[in-house]
């Protein structure tokens, strides 16, 4: 299979496996704080995915490995199976032990899965402001 076609196939399927617990969350902040919480999170994620690809582009493991940590505990707030998260902890710890091969093998599921949980955040802040 292409790269392209195995790497858009792991993206669907973590989108498709990417889902967000809200209930609580909606319980204790109320509709409006939980739309302002989104949308910090989503900016935080997404200022966490460009300190990661910056790292990631200069070789600088352990930046990255920082970025990926930031990244793993703002979607840990949201989901809803934390066996999600596991490709994040993955390619953290490959980033962490500085192994280029360990890298490279970790960091396309890890990829896949950033995309998926900003398309769940990015979900669930447009579903936010319908139910308004």
């Amino acid at each position: 299979m292409p790269m392209s076609n195995r790497r858009a196939s792991e993206t669907r399927e973590s989108y498709e496996a990417c889902s967000f617990d809200l209930s609580e969350l909606s319980m204790l902040y109320g509709d409006a704080g939980l739309r302002t919480l989104l949308a910090v999170a989503l900016d935080e994620f997404d200022c966490q995915c460009l300190a990661l690809d910056t790292a990631l582009g200069s070789g600088q493991w352990t930046p990255a490995a920082q970025a990926l940590h930031r990244l793993t505990g703002t979607a840990a707030f949201f989901v809803s199976d934390e066996g999600t998260l596991e490709p994040l902890s993955r390619a953290e710890r490959a980033l962490r032990l500085g192994d280029a091969s360990l890298i490279g093998l970790a960091l396309p599921a890890a990829r896949s899965t950033l995309v998926a949980l900003r398309l769940a955040f990015v979900r669930e802040r447009w579903e936010s402001r319908a139910a308004r």
